[in-house]
């Protein structure tokens, strides 16, 4: 007998999360089932140079919920993205950083919003543990996107919770920056879907290294939103969006 497909598919890319990995592995499962909903966890070890994919094919072999793939280069987390939404099983894909970003109890409004959404979009609550600099940077690319593609929503690069099979209708040009993310919105908006937002608690990293603010992704992201506007609202506006 073949199992049915679970309601939910966790995605946790990872990369060098060796100490923090098996807690946010137990912490999501926990979440999930207290919610009680079906769902998978799916870890993408993105080629880590430490034992986080031996830890990761550890924690399923104990849970049968739980699934690995492993790159055999590093991808970074818009390549987990698109090796998630290949592999996902469930109906509903949410991206769950390995440092988790946060509170697990706020996945229940994610839940409740998906019975009149498309896509869940995650507002955090607040960026207490970002520099200036990143401040900057991160109201900027919201003023950006915003003004460049007429979009409405308060935040573009949070966690999000997606129908799969909108996913799976999408092309992701931009995975290799952090960009990637405000292209899935803009292309779901265009497609009709309804986003809806969601005020979520911020939990900040207790373990690992983030990467999110290091000055080449910056400037890529950049680049890689100008790129697509070029593209999708000035040179050839139809034809982009007809090739979503």
């Amino acid at each position: 007998m073949v199992a049915a497909a679970p309601w939910l598919t966790v995605l946790m890319p990872a990369y060098n999360e060796e100490n923090g990995l098996p807690d946010s592995v137990e912490q999501v499962l926990a979440a999930v089932k207290a919610q009680r909903v079906s769902g998978e966890l799916l870890i993408v070890d993105d080629c880590s140079t430490d034992s986080t994919g031996r830890i990761a094919d550890g924690l399923a072999e104990r849970h049968p919920n739980v699934r690995v793939t492993h790159h055999a280069v590093n991808q970074g987390i818009g390549g987990g993205m698109r090796t998630g939404i290949k592999e996902a099983r469930g109906e509903w894909l949410i991206l769950i950083p390995a440092d988790l970003a946060l509170d697990l109890a706020d996945l229940g409004k994610y839940f409740a919003a998906s019975s009149y959404a498309d896509v869940v979009v995650g507002v955090r609550s607040d960026r207490r543990d970002y520099s200036l600099a990143r401040l900057l940077v991160s109201w900027a690319n919201i003023q950006a996107i915003q003004g460049l593609f007429a979009m409405k929503l308060r935040q573009y690069n949070f966690v999000s919770m997606y129908r799969t099979e909108l996913l799976r209708r999408l092309s992701i040009e931009y995975w290799q920056s952090a960009f990637f993310f405000a292209e899935i919105l803009i292309k779901a908006q265009a497609l009709g879907a309804r986003l809806v937002e969601v005020d979520i608690t911020y939990a900040p990293r207790l373990s690992g290294r983030a990467t999110g603010a290091n000055p080449r992704l910056v400037v890529r992201t950049g680049r890689d939103m100008l790129d697509f506007w070029r593209k999708w609202v000035v040179r050839d506006e139809r034809g982009a969006r007809s090739r979503l």
